[in-house]
């Protein structure tokens, strides 16, 4: 298996005790790691390498989030704009988060955005799934 979560290899945004992680372990596929609270900073140096993604054609993004503390209101809002804005720039996104009201929280987005999203609070469901995307992608 040629992805192990290797935090040297990952991009670091590390700000007032949120970190974000990023990997990109093939083209247009990214798979991040937040611990803390979700600050707009965070999300925005997310947003900054998927749109460089995004110029090479659609992502698949794994966020395994399950250390996030909470959210800002102005993330909560700008994550919402800017997934309306790419909307199609997506082929897959999974989270992997703590509580089950947040799964079904993004459950509900994807619904209202018509995307393919999926959360689940079950590690080694979300770990199975992104080893079969990266094995799909010959990683």
């Amino acid at each position: 298996m040629a992805f192990a979560w290797n935090d040297a290899d990952a991009d670091v945004y590390q700000v007032d005790g949120t970190e974000v992680l990023l990997w990109r372990p093939a083209e247009r596929f990214l798979i991040t790691r937040l611990k803390g609270q979700a600050t707009l900073g965070a999300l925005q140096f997310y947003t900054g390498r998927a749109e460089r993604e995004m110029s090479l054609g659609r992502l698949t993004v794994f966020h395994e989030w399950a250390e996030m503390a909470g959210y800002s209101p102005s993330a909560r809002d700008e994550l919402k704009r800017w997934g309306k804005q790419h909307n199609d720039a997506f082929d897959h996104v999974e989270y992997l988060v703590r509580s089950k009201v947040v799964a079904m929280l993004i459950s509900v987005a994807a619904l209202t955005l018509g995307r393919d999203l999926h959360a689940t609070t079950d590690e080694v469901q979300f770990t199975d799934d992104l080893f079969s995307a990266l094995e799909r992608r010959g990683v």
